[in-house]
C-alpha cells in the first residue's frame, strides 16, 4: 500500500521549547499554527513548500559562504601599505595577538558552524525529497538543530562594523566583495531558520519508517 503525505499536518506530540510542556498537535491547514496551551508559545507552523524553500534558502546560503570566504572582508589603507583581511585571517590574526580562545570562537562561529549547517540543511532536505533516509539523518538533524545557537554570524557582524568605525580616523577602509556577500549569508540563514519547519522533517521521516515496516 502506497503512503502519501497530506496537505495537512501530521498528528503528533512535541515538546514545548519554552516551558517543555508535551503536547499533541492537531492537525493544521496551510498557514496555520499551534501554540503552546501553558505559555502561548509557538510550536509548530504549517507553512506551504516550507522544504523546497528552505533548500532553496540553504543552496543560496551555501554559494554565498563560499564568495564571502574567497574574498576580502574588507581593506585597510594607512601609510601607504594595504592589508587585506578574510574571515580565515581575522581568526588567524586573533591568534597571532595572544588571544587563542577568542580566535577559536570566531572560527567556530564565522566558518566551521555555518558551513556544517548549510551542508547538513542540504543533505537532510534533499532526502527528504528524495524520501529516502539512512541511520545518520535522525542524529545528525538533531546535531543541527542544537547547534542553531552557535552560527553567530549577526553579532561578528556588528563587531566588525564598530571596528570600521574606530579603524576610520587612522586607516582607509575600503569594502570588499564578501562584505556584501556576508551580509546577503545572514539575511539567507536568518530566511532559512523561519522557512524550515523541524517537524516536517521529523514526520517525514516517521510516515517513510512506517512505510518500511509496513
Amino acid at each position: 500500500m502506497k503512503h502519501t503525505l497530506s496537505t495537512k499536518a501530521e498528528i503528533s506530540q512535541i515538546a514545548c521549547h519554552d516551558c517543555d510542556l508535551l503536547q499533541r498537535i492537531p492537525q493544521l491547514e496551510v498557514g496555520q499554527s499551534a501554540n503552546c496551551i501553558r505559555c502561548n508559545a509557538i510550536l509548530f507552523r504549517n507553512q506551504k513548500n516550507s522544504v523546497n524553500r528552505s533548500l532553496a534558502f540553504a543552496i543560496t546560503g551555501l554559494i554565498l559562504y563560499v564568495i564571502s570566504n574567497m574574498f576580502p572582508l574588507l581593506s585597510l589603507k594607512a601609510l601607504g601599505i594595504t592589508q587585506d583581511e578574510t574571515l580565515i585571517s581575522t581568526s588567524l590574526s586573533l591568534f597571532k595577538a595572544d588571544m587563542p580562545l577568542l580566535s577559536i570562537i570566531v572560527l567556530f562561529t564565522t566558518v566551521i558552524f555555518p558551513a556544517t549547517t548549510l551542508l547538513g540543511t542540504i543533505y537532510i532536505l534533499m532526502q527528504v525529497k528524495m524520501n529516502k533516509f539512512n541511520d545518520y539523518t535522525a542524529p545528525l538533524f538533531r546535531f543541527l538543530r542544537s547547534t542553531d545557537t552557535w552560527g553567530m554570524l549577526e553579532i561578528f557582524m556588528l563587531a566588525l562594523l564598530v571596528a570600521m568605525v574606530k579603524l576610520g580616523d587612522v586607516a582607509e577602509v575600503v569594502f570588499g566583495t564578501s562584505l556584501y556577500a556576508f551580509c546577503l549569508l545572514i539575511i539567507s540563514l536568518t530566511l532559512l531558520t523561519h522557512s524550515l519547519n523541524p517537524q516536517d522533517v521529523w514526520n517525514r521521516l516517521r510516515l517513510t519508517r512506517n512505510c518500511h515496516d509496513a
